[in-house]
């Protein structure tokens, strides 16, 4: 009896030895993936079986960890090589209006038989380089400010078709310039939504300037206004050349131009779009864009509607 006992022991002995020795083999197992993703390498995986519940959920927990930390790394590189482009395309944009004015500059100080009409002339094409600087480096700041939650809105009842009315008289004489006919397809009745009236102006503004870069191939630019239960939306559209199915999915990328526009006298510096994007959320909203050549390009925006 003592004998078999004895044996009983010595068996779950050795047991526990062997689960002590394998459980120390895997823990060592995991220090040393836990050292790798410690130095970075935040790809490596703990790939153990094991039937202890509380190793088991440890090595869960830490596969988690490091899935997290890839993710991180990933977006910082993302954010990094977005920031590499935005470095390029401003430098880009402002290079060739800074080599411009410059040359201007030198030319009416180097001069000496420029007449004062010509002086005048120069001045103005400086002035007209040193606005779209400018423009630009506020257009770039805005768009900063609304990624930081630093723009306040003030959200309210607005009168949309107001909003509208006045942004199509805005532009009126750029339409009738390159021979694009406004069509507007709104109720009759006056449309109001809940959103603050100055972005929602910007909005359109940034929009509508879009359609007549980028639209006046075609010789049409529009605005639809339709609802459902819970939003009023407002699609800006155009029959140009329109957008490139690769490219749809980019154009509201901060800074993103399709190179085929990448010059000043076609397109601005792509932040117009980022900054709509942005001024939409601001507002409760979502913006979406389709386009075929020749057809029709909508960018759609929908506002919170108020329910009478």
């Amino acid at each position: 009896m003592y004998k078999i006992l004895f044996f009983i022991s010595v068996g779950i002995i050795l047991i526990l030895i062997l689960l002590i020795i394998s459980t120390v083999t895997k823990i060592n197992y995991i220090k040393k993936i836990l050292e790798d993703v410690i130095a970075g390498n935040f790809s490596r995986k703990i790939m153990i079986n094991n039937n202890f519940k509380f190793i088991a959920n440890l090595v869960s927990n830490i596969n988690l960890i490091t899935d997290k930390l890839q993710e991180a790394k990933n977006d910082n590189l993302e954010k990094a090589d977005i920031m590499s482009k935005m470095v390029s395309n401003i430098s880009h944009d402002f290079k060739t209006p800074l080599t411009s004015l410059i040359g201007y500059v030198e030319l009416i100080k180097q001069s000496k038989n420029l007449s004062l009409e010509e002086i005048n002339e120069y001045l103005d094409i400086i002035h007209n380089k040193a606005c779209y600087l400018n423009s630009t480096l506020e257009n770039f700041f805005y768009l900063s400010r609304l990624e930081a939650n630093d723009e306040k809105f003030n959200i309210q009842k607005i009168n949309l078709s107001d909003v509208i009315q006045e942004q199509v008289l805005f532009f009126y004489n750029d339409f009738k310039t390159i021979g694009i006919t406004p069509v507007l397809e709104c109720p009759k009745e006056e449309v109001y939504v809940l959103a603050d009236r100055v972005s929602v102006g910007r909005i359109l503004n940034n929009l509508l300037s879009n359609s007549l870069k980028y639209g006046k191939d075609g010789n049409k630019v529009g605005i639809h206004i339709y609802e459902d239960k819970d939003y009023i939306y407002t699609e800006v559209w155009n029959n140009g050349k329109g957008i490139d199915k690769k490219d749809l999915p980019l154009v509201f990328n901060r800074l993103y131009t399709a190179e085929e526009s990448r010059n000043s006298k076609l397109s601005g510096n792509g932040i117009g779009l980022s900054i709509v994007k942005e001024l939409v959320k601001g507002n409760k909203g979502s913006i979406s864009v389709k386009s075929i050549s020749f057809k029709k390009t909508a960018f759609t925006f929908s506002l919170p509607k108020i329910n009478l």
